[in-house]
């Protein structure tokens, strides 16, 4: 049944719809976890869109349009009480608010307000009778702690920070007459969003965005690396705008990789990567090299993408760019594909060019919704449809040979370079 027919059920049809749901992840009373399957992946998928659909039936539409709208506070309130530390303060044991006031020097009303609001979503424990205002963490409140392995508190940070107060200026972003992020109306910079991180003034923000993102690529696209074939790939890979290579920290780390990968990117991202894998990942250099450059260049002589290799990877890059620039990039790369190749091996043995991209779908969560609104708003960013990625790799001349979707927000689009145009 599809996503718009179910928007029409009754509430009881949504609800036994969903309890049938439910009862295929867990079926029984024993099972607690549900299994790590594709196909459970997609249940949950569908599991989220019935729990929208059977709330939006039960409040109706003007209740739920403004929980919508209010849950922007929400996100504030999750935003000031992770900043603050408090699940790292409360730990082990129980915080009354007066302790919690005292240990955070904020007023009471602003942590009893928040944190009020934030137990009605499940994080926290208040102990005793309601009103007692005396919180543990529990298992929801343990992924807004530093010490976690899954912590979240810097992609919170983010999105509560330059996320939210980006999108609150998404409307003068639509009517400007000039190409500035909703982040740069909301924050007053004129240059590049990248380039305003890297400022000594704003590193701390650019530090902790490479953090969040490494934290929602944990939550949303931790089966990336399980799920396609990587092992397969000739080598060496080449990684476009690798950043510092976080991709390549992962496959390396696991077993049985032998992948040599050359990271390239902008030359000051390349020498901040080199330094992180020599504080990490000393022993995975001999793996690793890397080359600076820029893929918007106007030439591939100009651009340094290391040519006539047998695999590129473009991860998590061509949602900051416009469809103009993605189509220039692509053509930059498969320039450099194909630079050094004689006729013979360019009819032969193909390079492959491999997409790592969030698609739209009809049935995409929640999370790549919200992200693409994040996008939008951090950097003119677009999430692209299978199709509109499809028309802009094929104006660049590559052909698209297969898709991938995977256990993840993300999915794989493998091309090769279309030699009819040759």
């Amino acid at each position: 049944m599809t996503s718009s027919t179910n928007q029409h059920l009754h509430p009881v049809a949504l609800a036994e719809n969903l309890l049938q749901l439910v009862k295929s992840l867990y079926p029984s009373s024993e099972t607690s976890i549900a299994d790590d399957s594709k196909e459970s992946y997609i249940a949950k998928g569908h599991l989220q869109s019935l729990t929208g659909q059977l709330l939006r039936s039960v409040l109706g539409p003007a209740d739920y349009t403004v929980a919508l709208a209010e849950s922007c506070h929400e996100s504030a309130a999750l935003q000031l009480i992770t900043s603050l530390g408090v699940a790292d303060i409360i730990g082990d044991g129980a915080l009354s608010l007066h302790e919690l006031s005292q240990k955070t020097n904020v007023e009471h009303k602003y942590l009893s307000v928040t944190m009020r609001s934030l137990l009605w979503h499940g994080y926290f424990e208040e102990q005793g009778e309601f009103g007692t205002e005396v919180y543990a963490n529990n298992a929801m409140s343990e992924v807004l702690k530093t010490s976690n392995d899954a912590t979240l508190k810097d992609a919170i940070g983010m999105i509560g920070d330059e996320g939210f107060k980006g999108s609150s200026y998404l409307t003068e972003a639509a009517q400007s007459t000039d190409e500035r992020s909703a982040l740069s109306h909301a924050f007053g910079f004129t240059d590049p969003v990248f380039k305003w991180m890297a400022s000594p003034e704003q590193a701390w923000r650019g530090q902790r965005v490479g953090k969040a993102m490494q934290q929602l690529h944990t939550m949303a696209n931790g089966n990336v690396t399980r799920d396609y074939a990587w092992d397969t790939l000739e080598t060496p890979v080449v990684d476009i705008g690798a950043g510092i290579g976080s991709l390549e920290m992962i496959l390396l780390g696991q077993e049985h990789r032998g992948l040599q990968f050359t990271l390239f990117d902008l030359r000051q991202t390349m020498e901040n990567a080199e330094k992180a894998w020599k504080a990490r990942y000393p022993s995975k250099l001999k793996q690793i090299s890397f080359v600076g450059g820029d893929f918007l260049a106007e030439s591939v002589e100009e651009t340094n993408i290391p040519q006539g290799q047998p695999t590129y990877i473009i991860r998590h890059v061509l949602h900051d760019w416009t469809d103009e620039q993605v189509v220039k990039i692509l053509r930059n790369v498969r320039a450099a594909m194909l630079s050094g190749r004689s006729s013979s091996d360019k009819a032969g043995h193909l390079p492959k060019l491999v997409l790592c991209e969030m698609l739209l779908r009809a049935s995409s969560s929640r999370f790549v919704h919200t992200t693409s609104v994040q996008l939008l708003s951090l950097n003119n960013g677009i999430t692209r449809t299978e199709s509109h990625m499809r028309s802009l790799v094929e104006r660049a001349g590559f052909r698209v040979v297969a898709v991938h979707e995977l256990r993840a927000a993300d999915a794989i689009v493998e091309a090769i370079p279309d030699i009819t145009e040759l």
